[in-house]
């Protein structure tokens, strides 16, 4: 737990596997237009903070070894009322809001990322207690 209290000092957002460590829920798999996709994602522990985000890191899944990930992230409001591009990485902005958009569009997606923001705001609270 002490990368995590000290990404909370600095203002880091941290990865909920990092806090919740289970393989069946680590990331969120994503199908798009034939490319898989993991999606993990982080938030800021500052149990003052008024962000009310998620940090969503999409990364291409390859078949074979060898081949380095592609990955973008952005900043996705957990209202459903849009996001801001983090990192673009090798993406260009059609690309990326179609995955984005295809990630998204059901609204699904909004339950569980907003359950996930208060368990880690909450873990926060007793993370910062025991100082």
């Amino acid at each position: 737990m002490n990368s995590v209290l000290s990404k909370i000092a600095r203002g880091i957002s941290v990865c909920y596997s990092e806090v919740f460590p289970n393989q069946d829920t680590d990331f969120f798999p994503l199908e798009c237009r034939g490319k898989l996709f993991v999606v993990a994602d982080s938030y800021c522990m500052n149990p003052d903070c008024k962000c009310y985000e998620a940090v969503l890191n999409f990364v291409q899944v390859y078949p074979r070894e060898g081949k380095k990930a592609d990955s973008f992230m952005i900043r996705y409001k957990l209202n459903g009322r849009g996001y801001k591009i983090h990192d673009q990485g090798k993406f260009n902005r059609h690309e990326l809001r179609t995955i984005v958009r295809h990630f998204t569009s059901d609204g699904t997606i909004l339950e569980p990322l907003n359950e996930r923001f208060k368990k880690m705001k909450e873990k926060a609270k007793d993370i910062l207690s025991c100082i």
